[in-house]
């Protein structure tokens, strides 16, 4: 199968769960309000952070491992696949139950403690999502990643509004947690539909040990960025809404500030993503292939690049010239326009940066962008420590924050990939 029709597969797939997502924000945020919002914001940062062993690397460590596999040895892969990801959940899941409720703490709101709770089913579940997901990248079969994403975005879809709205009375705690459980049931019809569209024959020996620290020494580098990644993240949820209580506002009013940014704001940055998560999981194994050939590589690198650029340019002009639509008649929320009018370059740096990830994993150099990680989130981080408070600034000083540190693994990733084509 061509790059062009798996990343039009994807392409189609991604766009109608993004959309699906988009249109349940939309409704979240009518219904739950901004303090609720950010309440299952800050949740979510936990529940990242503990998805993050079991979902960071597994899925490009899975491609690249089957698309140079044998066919005949690809179901042992995906065997050991299931069982790393099983084992580690063994551990995951009882250690997220008990640490919750000082996450909660940490957190500074108590309400979270539901959310996060619910948060350990999908430990399992989506760990399992992203075996059999890399699986089938690696086999180039994107049909079928795409079509359970499709299916996991519309139970997720209908089960969290008939939840919201049978609901409607509920506590903030419990409105914030509602999403997070409909997600456990959808991941759990996902895992359904990928053990029964790839069956495992019972004869097979038993998960192999080497193959398993394969899986592990190739998912390793990119765990261990995104779980720094993830964890910086855990502490900006920690850090802005205290930051916004310096800066003269109330907790009830930091909270809502804090739902605006992460909740609104933030997931309009991420559209490009409809196409570029696309480009990153068709990258990984395309770039794997062509490795020992150095005039394929810069081919390939260029024409997954250049639709990036091209998507990532596009979509900062729509949310720069829409952003009063946007604020006024979807979201309700006039404060959010001047917001995101500021953020638009980030849509641009997250297009370019999700591609390029995909491309560093093909090439098996996620140690080298793991410095990049670490930099770029202690800046983010420290800029918004420092800007945050002052009461003239606040929010923005986050979107400059986050801006700073894109910027700075944008560019250390392309020096990277750069190299790597001189080589």
């Amino acid at each position: 199968m061509t790059l062009a029709r798996q990343a039009l597969i994807l392409t189609l797939g991604n766009g109608l769960t993004r959309g699906l997502g988009f249109i349940l924000r939309l409704l979240l945020a009518r219904w739950m309000g901004a303090e609720a919002l950010g309440v299952m914001e800050m949740a979510n940062s936990v529940g990242m952070l503990a998805l993050t062993p079991v979902t960071a690397g597994i899925p490009a460590a899975m491609s690249r491992l089957t698309a140079k596999q044998a066919a005949i040895d690809r179901p042992n892969v995906l065997r050991a696949g299931l069982h790393l990801v099983t084992r580690a959940a063994l551990w995951l899941i009882p250690a997220l139950l008990l640490l919750a409720p000082c996450f909660a703490w940490l957190l500074g709101d108590m309400r979270t403690l539901p959310a996060i709770l619910l948060n350990a089913p999908d430990i399992l579940l989506l760990g399992l999502c992203s075996v059999y997901c890399g699986y089938c990248y690696g086999l180039e079969n994107t049909l079928l990643p795409a079509a359970a994403e499709c299916a996991e975005q519309g139970v997720r879809f209908l089960l969290t509004i008939a939840l919201v709205l049978s609901l409607r009375g509920a506590s903030t705690g419990i409105s914030a947690a509602l999403p997070g459980a409909a997600e456990a049931v959808a991941a759990l019809v996902v895992v359904i539909i990928f053990r029964r569209a790839i069956p495992l024959r019972h004869h097979l020996t038993a998960p192999s040990r080497a193959l398993q620290r394969q899986i592990f020494h190739l998912a390793a580098p990119t765990t261990l960025s995104r779980l720094f990644l993830t964890g910086m993240r855990t502490l900006e949820a920690v850090l802005l809404p205290v930051c916004l209580r310096h800066s003269g506002l109330s907790a009830t009013a930091a909270t809502a500030q804090f739902g605006l940014m992460t909740g609104m704001a933030m997931p309009l940055m991420l559209i490009p993503g409809v196409v570029t998560s696309a480009l990153c999981m068709i990258t990984t194994p395309a770039i794997s292939r062509a490795e020992g050939d150095p005039r394929a590589l810069r081919c390939t690198m260029q024409r997954l690049l250049r639709p990036a650029l091209l998507i990532g340019l596009a979509s900062s002009a729509g949310l720069y010239l829409t952003a009063d639509f946007l604020s006024l008649h979807l979201y309700h929320t006039p404060a959010l326009a001047p917001l995101v009018r500021f953020m638009c370059p980030l849509a641009l740096l997250f297009a370019l940066h999700q591609v390029q990830m995909g491309m560093i994993t093909g090439l098996g150099l996620q140690r080298r962008s793991l410095t990049a990680t670490i930099v770029s989130s202690l800046a983010s981080l420290l800029c918004a420590a420092l800007l945050v408070p002052l009461p003239q600034v606040r929010l923005f000083g986050a979107a400059m924050a986050a801006m700073l540190g894109q910027v700075i693994s944008v560019g250390w990733n392309a020096a990277i990939l750069r190299r790597a084509k001189q080589e």
